[in-house]
């Protein structure tokens, strides 16, 4: 049996593309590209809808388990873009009110996520996600969301008891 080099060469080639790692840019997530937000929500079954606030900051808006939530793209430059953190935040407006000593038992029992009354006095969730610096891997990123979609959950039941 005789080898066809040149078809030999060419599955090589196919083999070295396939095993060539994609570029950093591709395996990133970053508050700068708003992109790479959505992609990983969208990869989870997520919603996702990019907005911006009356300020002209952007945020992109998604739900789970029958709770919308927000990630605020923050720190960013003067055109609303080149951003290098988010913020998480999930609220109700209808617990108007809620216990300032529960809230405190909240932050001070729980980790990664913070709670508060906002400006409505309504009892909200944030937590907060780095991304400068070229971005963070999407396996880190996809675990902040698992921490933080957890923690909606635990959030929800805790300001309903």
């Amino acid at each position: 049996m005789k080898l066809n080099w040149k078809y030999a060469s060419i599955a090589g080639a196919i083999v070295m593309a396939a095993a060539t790692p994609l570029p950093a840019s591709a395996q990133t997530v970053s508050a700068a590209s708003p992109d790479t937000i959505a992609a990983v929500l969208t990869a989870r079954g997520l919603p996702s809808e990019l907005k911006q606030q009356p300020d002209g900051n952007p945020y992109i808006r998604s739900a789970f388990d029958d709770m919308p939530f927000l990630i605020a793209l923050m720190n960013c430059d003067a055109q609303k873009a080149q951003c290098k953190t988010v913020q998480f935040y999930f609220g109700f407006n209808d617990r108007k009110g809620f216990a300032l000593e529960k809230l405190n038992e909240w932050n001070r029992t729980k980790r990664f996520a913070r709670a508060y009354l906002d400006t409505e006095n309504d009892p909200v969730l944030v937590m907060d996600v780095d991304t400068d610096m070229g971005g963070v891997p999407k396996a880190v990123f996809n675990e902040n969301l698992d921490v933080w979609l957890g923690q909606m959950q635990q959030y929800r039941r805790f300001v309903s008891e």
